[in-house]
């Protein structure tokens, strides 16, 4: 049976239409946080608020829609209004000024500064807008795109045993989004001809772990459902590497290292390779966590500098320096008055082929361990291969 640990980062899903943490942030630098009331009679603006607080208006916009009201034009009472502006003044105007302003460079970034302060209002009103963008993202997606997961999943149909293929082997996401969940679905529910029920089971009984969160079962939270994401759960259940670092639950920490321990092959896929990310999942600087798998990673669009930081911090050898020819060492024999010249050469010999027998294995083992210039559907192309 094989034993294959899935690491994946944002990367993955930007083919699928997804953004990653950058085109995130520049989103919602962009994003039209509407204005107060009263509004001109022809304003249309999307009143989003609705959906992201149905906990403090009583209803979200597809509920509104059917009851008669167009929440494009109004809001369900003028008690509401005031709600809605109260809400307007306090948090999301200083939001949107903040994040237009802010220098940096990715949302987990933005709301680290605003983590256990007077903020934090501002930080749970964030992450419900990074909830609201994924769904939409999800919405919108373009699951047609012929990328990684349907590589994986073609590779593993041709097997007898893709049932347990499937639920052996381990993912580590760290996105918020279920695409990977969502083509297992259509998968099992197209190409299998699994009921809805029996795949959504199918799916649980998986190993696909959500390190920092995500926005919620395929069961709870219908693919794209945007007006009806249940976003103050989602909010609480999510967490950005900072908040990651400050609360870590060793058990689980510790349950990521087990399989990283007994992986046969290790893939990390559109992974950023923030060291605190690896660190959450039990890989420290060094990674003899995985020393005895296979590792392979890609590294779209890194610079060679960056893919020299990873290789050092992962022990692996970047793609292009790994034919580069590794010097051999001196041999150095101690000679003794009793040895002879033949006893001499036998004993330099004997330590040169122990020389070289360790540059091989070095070798083999870098080999096995190639960091390149790719994107995961070129890694599931290239190096994915089934017992």
């Amino acid at each position: 049976m094989m034993s294959d640990v899935f690491i994946i980062g944002a990367g993955c899903s930007v083919p699928y239409g997804f953004p990653t943490g950058a085109m995130l942030m520049q989103k919602l630098k962009k994003f039209d946080y509407g204005t107060k009331f009263p509004r001109e009679s022809y304003d249309i603006s999307d009143i989003f608020l609705v959906d992201l607080y149905q906990e403090r208006f009583g209803c979200s916009s597809a509920d509104c829609k059917s009851l008669g009201i167009d929440i494009e034009w109004s809001l369900p009472s003028t008690n509401d209004e005031a709600l809605y502006n109260q809400m307007m003044d306090g948090i999301v105007l200083p939001f949107s000024q903040s994040i237009r302003n802010s220098m940096m460079v990715s949302t987990d970034e933005f709301l680290k500064n605003r983590l256990g302060q007077k903020q934090n209002e501002q930080t749970d009103f964030g992450k419900r807008l990074i909830a609201y963008e994924i769904l939409k993202a999800e919405q919108t997606s373009r699951l047609w795109n012929i990328d990684w997961i349907q590589h994986l999943l073609s590779w593993i149909d041709q097997q007898d045993n893709w049932k347990e293929i499937l639920k052996q082997t381990v993912f580590l996401t760290f996105n918020y989004d279920r695409v990977l969940e969502y083509c297992i679905f259509l998968y099992l529910t197209s190409d299998k001809q699994y009921a809805d029920s029996d795949a959504h089971a199918f799916i649980k009984e998986m190993q696909i772990f959500h390190v920092n969160g995500f926005i919620g079962s395929l069961e709870e939270i219908p693919f794209g459902a945007v007006e009806n994401g249940k976003y103050q759960e989602i909010a609480k259940g999510m967490e950005t590497v900072w908040e990651k670092r400050k609360n870590l639950n060793q058990s689980e920490k510790e349950k990521y290292q087990d399989f990283l321990k007994n992986a046969e092959r290790v893939y990390f896929l559109g992974f950023s390779y923030i060291p605190d990310n690896l660190e959450s999942i039990g890989i420290p600087r060094g990674a003899e966590i995985i020393r005895n798998a296979k590792v392979y990673a890609t590294a779209m669009g890194l610079s060679s500098q960056n893919r020299l930081r990873i290789s050092t911090y992962l022990d692996l050898m970047d793609f292009e320096k790994r034919n580069e020819p590794e010097p051999m060492p001196e041999t150095v024999v101690q000679r003794t008055g009793l040895m002879t010249d033949i006893m001499y050469r036998q004993e330099y010999e004997k330590q040169e082929r122990a020389a070289k027998k360790q540059i091989r294995s070095r070798r083999i083992r870098y080999e096995n361990r190639i960091l390149k210039d790719a994107s995961a559907v070129d890694l599931i192309l290239d190096y994915y291969t089934l017992p």
